[in-house]
């Protein structure tokens, strides 16, 4: 078993080093079914917890860990969709291939791409089955197909002792089919080891919009909150005592006021006490960096790092802001070599805390289980645009923005202001995705009373929240929030006419349950029309399932972008 363990240590080496982007779903499985066999298996568990990893942490707790990080980027728990195989070192698996084609008079087809489609034509979609080990077709019990799309509609299909399944697909507006397609034994059950397809095409892309305009008084009343922003120091070392509507915990109202300090030895130390995985000591000497609290309006306190390369050249590197996704996972400092970079957790709490006894109380079934859902939840209403949650959430990264950009304020951090080249780079997945979105937009009014700074690109995978009054006009709604008034004030598709920099959708997944396509496209096409964008589709893949990179099917979409643009520059 020693061999095997070595193994299993260098296979999460290898993987956990990868960019979280670019980690595939097989290798997300490896991870969880180690995990789940150690779950079932004392011995199995016992072996991996006696193995000397020297990182501070068993090889589980590396793994449980490196979950919570991925976590902390999407805003789901990827687990959720993972397949527990039989044998986690042993199994062939399975995924799917989609090929989409017009089909004209006659039964005629001709392979196009999901994203071709006209209101009213006849789209084709051919699914099949492949073995992972063998990249061969591979047959099954059944295949099952179900679909939905943006008129309300639904379809049913189930082929037996078949590796490939056939259907038809149209619409008669401009929107969205989408669909999934599970291999089934004979016991009903999704197979072992299976990927679930799962699949769209969209019709007449461009035209789709917004269910509606953005509110008349959209611009004025986020105005005036950050004229409001602008009055409250953000190193005032003095809480107010926050009375509002918004419920926190840990007594957040009294530290809600400035901090900052330096990573040390002890500070890295601190993020091994609390549970997490022992910390690189090695960028002490490469990054100076810093724990962030700033006094911000409402119950919490604008919290976040801040990491500066050392020994770069004067005026060189852009800032570039990064958010998290939905729920409050641990934040983790995030370094690069070649740009300054400052972390804003969207929650507003404190960092390095237990896991345990502090985040996961928050975030499972916690105060921040269901933040802006409009589910009737703890601080998920909108019944006062003024005072909620979602309102503190912007005005806390608006706040991270200012205070890194403008001198009289940060200027005493060393090296900030000598190395940061005026450039600012926002980015984000999911409902970090939405942030990045929604603070782009915002940062058109910040800068009609704040020092100057110059967004140069914004980069939103699966951005989450976007024309939240859709399920209004029957589109297929999204999982993650319901409607309630109020809530435009806060939807990106509503805020889209006040961007004015380079806009990346990173990520739209045609087969996304969370923030489905329809709605990224709606806000995507509400983006003026002046500025450079650009989105990039991927078939077959839902908001936590990415296809292996081999197997991956991308639909990119440029406008107002020449060879030189942006999106090259800046990955």
């Amino acid at each position: 078993m020693k061999a095997n363990v070595e193994k299993i240590f260098a296979t999460y080496k290898k993987i956990s080093k990868r960019e979280q982007s670019r980690i595939t779903t097989s290798q997300l499985n490896v991870l969880y079914n180690i995990y789940k066999r150690a779950e079932r298996d004392e011995e199995y568990a016992a072996q991996l917890k006696a193995y000397n990893t020297g990182l501070g942490d068993d090889i589980l707790s590396l793994i449980d860990k490196f979950f919570d990080a991925y976590n902390t980027r999407y805003g789901l728990d990827i687990r959720d969709s993972l397949i527990v195989f039989d044998d986690p070192e042993f199994t062939e698996g399975s995924y799917f291939l989609l090929t989409t084609y017009a089909k004209g008079e006659g039964g005629s087809l001709e392979e196009r791409s999901p994203l071709e489609f006209k209101v009213g034509e006849v789209a084709h979609v051919k699914a099949t089955l492949y073995s992972h080990s063998t990249d061969k077709p591979m047959s099954s019990y059944c295949l099952v197909m179900s679909l939905i799309n943006d008129c309300g509609g639904t379809d049913e299909l189930t082929v037996y002792d078949a590796d490939t399944i056939e259907f038809d697909a149209t619409l008669q507006r401009a929107g969205a089919v989408r669909f999934n397609i599970e291999p089934r034994d004979e016991d009903g059950k999704v197979k072992v080891g299976a990927e679930i397809a799962c699949g769209g095409i969209l019709f007449s892309k461009d035209e789709i919009l917004p269910f509606h305009s953005s509110p008349e008084d959209f611009d004025d009343f986020w105005r005036e909150l950050i004229r409001g922003l602008m009055r409250v120091d953000p190193k005032s070392t003095e809480p107010d005592g926050y009375e509002g509507d918004v419920v926190s915990e840990f007594d957040m109202p009294k530290k809600n006021f400035f901090g900052l300090r330096k990573f040390d030895v002890d500070y890295l130390d601190s993020f091994a006490r609390a549970g997490y995985a022992e910390q690189d000591k090695s960028t002490l000497e490469t990054h100076d960096s810093y724990e962030v609290y700033l006094k911000a309006p409402g119950p919490c306190h604008a919290s976040g790092f801040l990491s500066i390369p050392k020994n770069a050249k004067k005026k060189s590197l852009p800032l570039t802001l990064t958010f998290d996704g939905y729920s409050a996972y641990a934040p983790m400092p995030v370094y690069s070599s070649n740009e300054i970079r400052m972390h804003s957790t969207h929650h507003g709490y404190e960092m390095a805390k237990p896991r345990e006894g502090y985040y996961l109380k928050l975030s499972r079934g916690g105060i921040l289980a269901n933040y802006g859902r409009a589910s009737g939840d703890v601080n998920s209403g909108y019944a006062n645009i003024r005072d909620c949650y979602m309102t503190y959430l912007h005005l806390r990264n608006l706040q991270m923005l200012r205070f890194a950009t403008d001198p009289a304020l940060s200027g005493d951090i060393p090296l900030l202001h000598e190395y940061w080249n005026g450039e600012i780079k926002l980015i984000g997945g999911s409902m970090g995705g939405y942030q990045a979105s929604f603070t782009a937009a915002l940062a058109t009014l910040l800068l009609e009373v704040s020092a100057p700074f110059k967004i140069i690109y914004v980069g939103a995978s699966v951005p989450a929240f976007c024309n939240l009054a859709g399920r209004l006009d029957g589109r297929i709604a999204t999982r993650l929030t319901m409607y309630e008034d109020g809530m435009d004030y806060f939807d990106p598709a509503m805020a889209a006419h006040l961007v004015n920099c380079p806009f990346e959708v990173q990520r739209a997944a045609l087969g996304d349950e969370s923030c489905p396509a329809t709605h990224i496209t709606a806000f995507f096409n509400s983006l003026p029309k002046h500025i450079p964008k650009k989105i990039k589709y991927l078939q077959n893949s839902s908001h936590g399932y990415i296809p292996d990179e081999y197997i991956q099917d991308w639909h990119c979409y440029k406008y107002n972008m020449d060879s030189k643009d942006f999106c090259e520059m800046v990955f």
